[in-house]
C-alpha cells in the first residue's frame, strides 16, 4: 500500500481528460464530466485532492511544437502535483527495494517514487507556470518512455511459455545491465556489484515488486482474453500502455479510472485490493460511482478532521460551543 499521503489521489485515464477537456472548452456538454470536473477542483481548493499530470496525458494536446493552455490551465484547477515518467518510477521503486532486500537504510520518502513534488502542500493553481512543461520535453519523454518500454519483452517470454520467476529475474536484470550507474550507488560497499545484483536476482519475491506484479497480473488475463496475435500485431497498444501506466502509478493512487477492459481485468484479479485502490471504467455510470465514492470518502475525512480538531480544543481547555 503504497497510497499514504492525506490528501486523495485521483487517477484520470486519457479518454476521461479528453472528455472533460471538450466539457470545459464548451465543445461538447457532458452532465458527468461537470459534476466530476467541479468535485475534483472544489477538492483541490479545500486541499484534500489532488488529480496528477502524466506525461502521456499531454500527447493529445500538442499542436504546432506547443502544448494546449487550455488542456494547462484545466489541469491547473484539479491538481497541482505531477507524476514522474513511467521509467523514472520504475528505477526508483527497483532502488527501494534492492534498499530493503540488502537491509540498508533509505531515507527517502515514498512520494519521491511517483511525484515531482509532495502531494500533501498546499498548491495554488496553474500548471502554466511550470516551465519544464513543454512540448519538446514531453516528446523528448515519450520518446525515451516508448525505447525503453518491456511489454514486448513480456510477449516474447508468454510465448516461450517461461515462468513468472525468471521473467521477474530477466527484466529486473536488464534494468541493471542498461543502468548500472542509477543503481551501483545504493548496494552494499563491501562485495562486487555483480555479484550483490545476483543474489538479489536469486530472491523469490522479486515476482511482489509492485511494477512486475500488476503487469505480470494483467498482461497474462489480457492475453487470455484477446489472443496473442491480437496483442502482438499491436492491435491494442492503447491497452498496452494502460496496463503499461497501471503498473507504474496504480499503487500511489486512491481511485484510479481506466479502460473498460482494463478495469475488468484489474477488479478480475484482485489487483486493486492488494494495493487499496478503487478502480472505474471511462463509462458514464462508473464515473458517477466514482464521483458518489469520492464525495462519501471526502465527507468522512472531513468528519475525522472536525472530530481531531474538537479534541485538541478539549485538550486545550477551551471553552467553545460546538
Amino acid at each position: 500500500m503504497f497510497n499514504e499521503t492525506n490528501k486523495f489521489i485521483v487517477y484520470l485515464d486519457t479518454d476521461t481528460l479528453e472528455y472533460m477537456y471538450l466539457n470545459y472548452t464548451k465543445r461538447r456538454n457532458y452532465p458527468v464530466m461537470n459534476k466530476l470536473y467541479s468535485l475534483l477542483s472544489d477538492g483541490f481548493v479545500k486541499n484534500v485532492v489532488v488529480t496528477p499530470l502524466a506525461v502521456d496525458h499531454l500527447s493529445l494536446y500538442i499542436h504546432e511544437n506547443q502544448i494546449d493552455m487550455h488542456f494547462l490551465n484545466m489541469m491547473g484547477e484539479l491538481g497541482q502535483v505531477q507524476f514522474l515518467q513511467r521509467f523514472t518510477v520504475k528505477m526508483l521503486q527497483l532502488i527501494r527495494v534492492i534498499n530493503h532486500f540488502f537491509e540498508q537504510t533509505y531515507k527517502k520518502p515514498l512520494w519521491k517514487d511517483v511525484f515531482s513534488s509532495d502531494p500533501d502542500e498546499k498548491y495554488t493553481t496553474g500548471f502554466n507556470k511550470y516551465h519544464s512543461i513543454t512540448a519538446q520535453n514531453v516528446i523528448k519523454t515519450l520518446e525515451r518512455e516508448k525505447k525503453h518500454s518491456r511489454i514486448y519483452d513480456f510477449i516474447e517470454s508468454y510465448k516461450a511459455k517461461k515462468d513468472m520467476r525468471s521473467i521477474a529475474s530477466f527484466h529486473f536484470n536488464y534494468l541493471w545491465e542498461q543502468f548500472p550507474d542509477f543503481i551501483r550507488p545504493y548496494l552494499p560497499k563491501k562485495g562486487s556489484p555483480e555479484q550483490h545484483i545476483k543474489s538479489f536476482l536469486e530472491y523469490e519475491a522479486i515476482i511482489d515488486i509492485p511494477e512486475f506484479h500488476i503487469i505480470s497480473n494483467i498482461f497474462y488475463s489480457l492475453f487470455e482474453l484477446y489472443g496473442i496475435d491480437d496483442v502482438e500485431t499491436g492491435n491494442k497498444d492503447d491497452i498496452l500502455l494502460a496496463v503499461e501506466n497501471i503498473s507504474t502509478y496504480l499503487p500511489y493512487c486512491h481511485f484510479y479510472v481506466t479502460t473498460v477492459d482494463i478495469a475488468e481485468l484489474i477488479m478480475k484479479t484482485g489487483i486493486n485490493e492488494a494495493y487499496n485502490v478503487m478502480v472505474y471504467d471511462h463509462n458514464e455510470s462508473s464515473l458517477y460511482k466514482l464521483i458518489q465514492d469520492l464525495t462519501d470518502s471526502m465527507r468522512q475525512k472531513q468528519m475525522a478532521l472536525d472530530k481531531e480538531m474538537k479534541k485538541s480544543m478539549y485538550k486545550r481547555g477551551g471553552n467553545h460551543k460546538f
